[in-house]
């Protein structure tokens, strides 16, 4: 517990400064959270679900997103190391619930902290809520941008369709590519396309390196 607890200082300590809490207090907070170790699957919330704790991610990584009649998968954002899932703190704090599904991609290890703890850190504690709000605004800008690229663009369905092509005759399923070349021929920025590619690699879909991108056969099973 004390090695679990000195890394989620390393990662989170700066929410707890010194002037807003003094050491019996910092102590009695600490004890409250709960420590677990997640399996790459497991589910931490589902769809409608009630939110009872937030996580604060100390190695690893969550997949937040959602899922449509068809079976067809978006992702809004990830939770990595040093980082807290906003859409739970919205659910504890006026999300009256869950309105995605969270799972754990890789495996990871996680402090949660209980709603009601929460929400009184929210309400009583400026550096905490200042860091809360941080994480909003910033996914936030990758959720603007998400909706460009899906529903005004589709640049997900043309990249498929893209690569679909490059790869016909090849036995390897290799596409020999930067990222810049293919939002060129997209019309697009290589951040976008970029980021599309990462979600698909961490789907086990594809495996990208330097000048190349190996084509997976779960890619075939992609829905986009």
């Amino acid at each position: 517990m004390k090695d679990r607890e000195s890394r989620f200082l390393a990662s989170f300590g700066s929410l707890f400064p010194e002037r807003e809490w003094p050491p019996t207090q910092l102590r009695a907070l600490l004890d409250s959270f709960q420590y677990r170790e997640l399996k790459v699957g497991t589910v931490l919330l589902r769809e409608g679900e009630v939110c009872p704790a937030v996580p604060f991610v100390l190695d690893g990584a969550i997949r937040v997103f959602k899922t449509a009649e068809t079976g067809r998968e978006i992702t809004l954002y990830r939770v990595t190391a040093g980082e807290s899932c906003i859409l739970s703190s919205g659910c504890v704090t006026g999300i009256d619930t869950f309105p995605a599904m969270a799972v754990a991609e890789q495996k990871t290890e996680a402090a949660f902290l209980l709603a009601a703890t929460v929400r009184r850190l929210f309400a009583e504690a400026a550096t905490f809520r200042d860091f809360v709000l941080g994480q909003y605004a910033r996914r936030m800008a990758e959720v603007i941008e998400l909706v460009e690229e899906v529903a005004f663009r589709h640049v997900d369905q043309r990249l498929k369709e893209w690569l679909s092509t490059r790869r016909e005759g090849t036995d390897d399923g290799l596409v020999r590519t930067t990222h810049q070349v293919i939002a060129d021929q997209l019309g697009t920025s290589r951040e976008v396309v970029s980021r599309i590619l990462k979600d698909w690699e961490e789907r086990g879909c594809l495996r990208i390196a330097r000048g190349e991108i190996h084509i997976l056969p779960l890619f075939e099973s992609l829905r986009v």
